[in-house]
């Protein structure tokens, strides 16, 4: 082969390269306007319906109201012995929960069912004729009801937190309830993605979604502390939740009790307990979790993000082959 010729090989390799550098960048860039412009459809229609967006804020004050109740109730029969090493009570506690699942579980049950609502629209297939895929659908259904619910969040429970003494108390634990913020949506959008995919197979999924979504409330210990149960299960001698505590949803909300309830970061940590609340342990001691800073350079921190970032990308991946597989099987409507 001559030098000329050679060199046109390589400079056609070259250009091959840098085509498919610019067609993944534009397809990357193009998908990410599909996806603001489905929010932003999911956007208007939600806040379109406001008696709907009333009664949804009204069942998230009933369920303030009902858990405060069983709270002071729990409080009143459990005595003292099931806080020993937790800064707050179990109104605390099931406000926060309340709050917590208010936006994520929300967003969970809006976005699972954003497939068959539109499929039983007969919506589905022109979205999908017009470059919307399923996957695309569901982020940005799950931004736009992020967004719906944090104001329900806003308008009904942050109340109740603010009386209840539950917010960041420096600049410090707000950019950690930031962080935790983001570790929680990330996981919820995975699990929201994996639970959303099973209804591309099979159209009725409802009671399945729901069963999913209460198994997770348990697990997180939104209904039960999940250190309650520490004393009968032990496992090679390490407390039940010194493992729990590792699943990230359980981690995500025990993480937001602690931090809106402590005075400072110190609290938080083995390097010292706060006084003016009580005597109570660090989170670190009390879940055997070596958090040091709460903040990005933490190791902690990051190892959790680094996972929910896979777990994020492998929930996109499923949804994909789920999309092939039911357009093979029929199950979607393709025109």
């Amino acid at each position: 082969m001559s030098r000329s010729s050679k060199k046109k090989s390589t400079s056609n390799k070259q250009k091959k390269a840098v085509s498919k550098v610019s067609s993944f960048y534009n397809n990357f860039w193009h998908n990410i306007i599909i996806v603001f412009a489905v929010a932003k459809r999911y956007l208007l229609v939600d806040f379109r319906y406001k008696f709907q967006l009333v009664v949804e804020a009204g069942w998230t004050a009933v369920n303030v109201i009902v858990f405060i109740l069983l709270g002071a109730a729990w409080q009143a029969t459990s005595g003292e012995d099931l806080f020993i090493g937790v800064p707050y009570d179990m109104i605390t506690f099931f406000v926060v929960s309340t709050a917590f699942y208010t936006v994520f579980g929300g967003t969970t049950e809006g976005t699972v069912n954003a497939l068959p609502e539109e499929t039983s629209r007969g919506t589905l297939g022109l979205l999908i004729t017009n470059s919307v895929t399923p996957i695309s659908v569901l982020i940005g259904k799950y931004l736009a009801s992020t967004v719906k619910y944090l104001f329900i969040l806003i308008v009904v429970v942050v109340p109740a937190l603010i009386i209840r003494g539950a917010y960041p108390k420096s600049l410090e634990l707000v950019w950690a309830s930031l962080i935790i913020f983001f570790i929680a949506w990330l996981f919820m959008g995975s699990f929201t993605l994996i639970l959303a995919s099973i209804s591309l197979i099979f159209k009725k999924t409802e009671t399945f979604n729901k069963v999913g979504l209460y198994v997770l409330r348990f697990i997180s210990g939104a209904i039960v502390p999940i250190y309650s149960f520490d004393e009968s299960a032990k496992i090679f001698g390490i407390p039940l939740s010194n493992y729990l505590i590792w699943f990230p949803a359980t981690f995500c909300l025990e993480a937001f009790r602690w931090l809106f309830i402590v005075p400072s970061a110190n609290s938080l940590n083995t390097g010292g307990v706060s006084s003016d609340k009580g005597n109570f342990e660090s989170f670190e001691s009390v879940y055997g979790v070596p958090i040091k800073s709460w903040t990005l350079s933490d190791p902690v921190i990051q190892l959790l993000l680094v996972i929910n970032i896979i777990i994020f990308i492998g929930a996109m991946l499923l949804v994909k082959k789920m999309t092939t597989i039911s357009r093979r099987w029929g199950t979607i409507e393709f025109y």
